[in-house]
């Protein structure tokens, strides 16, 4: 085979590097462009939407922080604290704000400003929603008004937060009780501004600033009259007693009332100055003064004695001075505006009492009322204003009309301190008059006596335990929905009366020129047990010979001594008759005082009647001399039946009055509530009402049903705290099918904190433990 002759390779052909140029800017430069006009955009649209900064000095600053603490205008966030700090001599707290660029018309003199924090009183609520959001700057705004960036807050919420009010008055008195800030201000029965706060003016004198809404400001005139309406009045006349809640807005407070009186004056505008009145027809009494001289003043009073014509009233005595060169009594009276024109020259004003002469009985209204000065027009044109006033005669009671008593029985009747009664002024027994005041004397002793006779047809009622007591001249019953005034007699009612009566078994006749000491009304002198002692930590309220003690609701006996004894209030009671067994060992007293919280009102009556001592029997042998008073609370007498167990607890809110349910059913309560005798246990007695005491067994499970849970969309959340509808706390039970044997009274079980998911496990009760049921509880 032939072989061919090798080829050479294709010879290497030298390549050649050609640099290309290039052009433009690379893509990686494209993001940090796109963040740099990102972050210029919103930079300047940040710059853009703020606004100017201001300062807002304040007294305080709670809960204010820079950077979160936000500027409310209308509801909507108009700036953001930016700074805070204190003024050089620490007086101040200095607050930065950053506005809105919206909210830059608020950098304007007028503009008001306070920090919105919750507030809660009796007066007024507001600003709850603070507890959740923390607190805020608020603010309000007036028209008009150069720019300003320099402010002082105010110190308290303004009563109208959006708009600035459009009408502010000063209502001076010389004195202003009860107004406060937030009482209603009313324009013939309408609710038209209310006071914005009380104080004092530049001379010293106490003034009110009252706020007008804008929409009523025209009712004000020049010419308007302001008064106090007080919160409840109390109308007296003859034969009747009334009592007026002028409006539940000023139940607490009372209100303020205006109106004009005859032709419309002029409008006013800011800072208008006003008398304030103390009352309505103080107000109307607008006429020139006029002063009337008078030999004796007595019963007339300053802002209270009316003048009258023709039986109705027209005016009001202002002033009363008594002038030391006349020796007279000086009255300054203005009338209203229908009947000053007819004070002349030759009008007459005298002064009506009650009078009993020969000719009959006068002025007998006067006695509820009290004096008053009747005015009588005269027929002149001659104007004048000083008036030499006619009075008529004072009580001219003619004993010689009274029967005496011939051939009475004499006793004697003595006091400390005498009541006051004349000469000849009955002595009654059930209702009768059985005898009469023969003289006022002093004993051998220097102690003030009454000498009195008895007529023989009651000599027998004489007894060695017979008691006197004296009859006032007029007696108000006051309790709930009972008003009413009592008269004994005119002859009692002129010159006093005394009473006798004996009580309890009847003792031996008295002997001729008996002694008896007079008390001070019939109440203590019925209290005839042996006196006890009951020690009181604060006896406030506790009258002698007046505060009444009470078993079930009705009286029992009195009060008779009230000492302070080793920083403890001592009160010395005596029982009326059949109720000695309120002295056994083991009795309970507790005062009864007015109170109100969330659990409820409890002795609102004590506000009218005064407090008074609730009793409730022991069950001891002996008879002490000496209580301690259970502590001042409400107390109710538990005399239901029902059927007591024991709950124990390392740590509860439940207090006396929690509800306890079975199967959301009531069937008894919590009665007490006290530590253990070693302070790591909370011991609850709860009461079970009869009817369901068949369904506590060994076997019950009792827990704390206080607890509420919410859903908010997937989130769940538990308050265990009680509610205004359960002050007290809730206690629920369940007994699985009723199979435990059944307990004894006071039987002990633990209570759960909360509901058990399995009832299977249930723990086994304690044994009872003696022990005597509390005597008190809480509604």
């Amino acid at each position: 085979m032939k072989q061919e002759p090798p080829t050479d390779p294709a010879p290497e052909v030298e390549g050649e590097v050609v640099t290309t140029a290039r052009s433009g800017i690379s893509w990686a430069w494209l993001i940090p462009i796109i963040a740099l006009v990102a972050t210029s955009w919103l930079y300047w649209n940040n710059w853009k939407s703020q606004g100017p900064e201001i300062t807002i000095a304040f007294a305080s600053a709670p809960g204010v922080d820079p950077g979160k603490t936000a500027l409310i205008y209308r509801g909507v966030k108009a700036g953001t604290v930016s700074a805070i700090h204190l003024d050089r001599e620490l007086n101040k707290v200095v607050i930065s704000v950053r506005l809105k660029a919206f909210a830059a018309h608020l950098a304007r003199e007028g503009t008001d400003f306070w920090i919105e924090q919750p507030i809660i009183s009796i007066r007024e609520i507001a600003g709850l929603e603070s507890i959740i959001q923390g607190n805020s700057i608020h603010a309000r705004t007036q028209p008009g008004g150069a720019d300003a960036t320099n402010f002082q807050g105010l110190d308290e919420a303004p009563l109208k937060p959006l708009d600035a009010p459009d009408l502010v008055l000063k209502l001076h008195s010389s004195s202003i009780p009860f107004i406060g800030r937030g009482t209603p201000v009313f324009h013939r029965g309408v609710a038209v501004g209310t006071v914005r706060q009380k104080g004092y003016s530049s001379d010293g004198s106490p003034e009110v600033e009252a706020v007008i809404d804008q929409k009523y400001s025209d009712r004000v005139k020049s010419n308007s009259r302001f008064w106090i309406v007080p919160a409840t009045t109390v109308s007296a006349s003859p034969g009747s007693l009334s009592l007026d809640i002028p409006a539940l807005e000023g139940l607490l407070d009372g209100s303020i009332a205006f109106d004009h009186f005859g032709p419309a004056g002029e409008t006013l505008e800011n800072q208008a100055n006003f008398k304030l009145s103390p009352h309505e027809f103080a107000a109307r009494a607008e006429g020139p003064p006029v002063t009337i001289e008078f030999e004796d003043g007595t019963g007339l009073r300053a802002g209270e004695t009316r003048v009258t014509c023709l039986g109705q009233p027209v005016g009001l005595i202002e002033t009363i001075t008594t002038n030391p060169t006349t020796r007279r009594v000086e009255a300054v009276a203005r009338l209203n505006h229908h009947f000053a024109p007819l004070v002349t020259a030759d009008s007459e004003f005298t002064i009506i009492r009650p009078s009993i002469n020969q000719n009959g009985i006068h002025g007998l209204g006067t006695l509820v009322t009290g004096p008053y000065i009747a005015f009588d027009p005269g027929k002149s044109k001659e104007p004048a204003d000083t008036f030499a006033g006619r009075e008529t005669r004072q009580l001219d009671l003619n004993l010689d009309l009274i029967p005496k008593v011939e051939g009475g029985t004499p006793v004697v009747l003595w006091a400390d301190d005498l009541p006051k009664v004349d000469a000849g002024a009955p002595i009654y027994h059930h209702g009768m008059i059985a005898g009469r005041v023969v003289e006022q004397r002093t004993g051998e002793d220097g102690r003030p006596e009454l000498l009195a006779s008895i007529e023989r047809k009651f000599s027998d009622k004489l007894l060695s335990n017979t008691r006197f007591w004296r009859i006032p001249a007029a007696s108000l019953s006051v309790g709930p929905g009972v008003v009413g005034v009592q008269f004994p007699g005119l002859s009692a009612l002129w010159q006093g009366g005394i009473a006798f009566d004996s009580f309890g078994s009847p003792g031996p006749a008295a002997s001729e020129n008996a002694e008896y000491q007079i008390h001070p009304n019939e109440q203590t002198a019925s209290a005839i047990s042996s006196p006890i002692r009951i020690v009181f930590h604060n006896g406030q309220g506790l009258l002698a010979g007046k505060t009444e003690l009470k078993y079930l609701g009705i009286t029992v006996g009195i009060v008779e001594k009230v000492r302070v004894v080793n920083k403890s209030v001592e009160a010395t009671v005596r029982f009326q008759t059949g109720y000695g067994f309120l002295r056994r060992g083991g009795s309970e007293f507790a005062i009864i005082r007015p109170e109100i919280d969330l659990k409820g009102v409890h002795g609102i009556e004590t506000m009218i009647t005064g407090v008074y001592i609730a009793c409730a029997p022991g069950s001891g042998a002996d008879f002490p001399d000496s209580f301690n008073a259970v502590p001042p609370a409400e107390p109710e007498l538990q005399n239901e039946p029902g059927f007591e167990i024991v709950l124990k607890s390392p740590s509860t809110k439940i207090d006396e009055g929690a509800p306890i349910s079975y199967n959301n059913t009531p069937v008894g309560e919590v009665i007490s509530k006290k530590l253990s005798n070693n302070g790591k246990q909370i011991i609850l007695t709860a009461r079970i009402r009869e009817e369901h005491s068949n369904l506590v067994r060994s076997n019950s499970v009792f827990w704390d049903s206080t607890r509420v849970e919410a859903k908010i969309g997937f989130l769940k959340v538990e308050i265990d705290s009680p509610t205004p509808l359960d002050p007290s706390g809730r206690i629920a039970f369940h007994t699985p099918d009723l199979v435990g044997r059944a307990v004894k009274q006071n039987t002990v079980f633990p209570l759960q904190p909360e509901q058990p998911r399995d009832f299977s496990d249930t723990p086994v009760p304690e044994k009872s433990e003696k022990r005597r049921s509390p005597v008190f509880r809480r509604r």
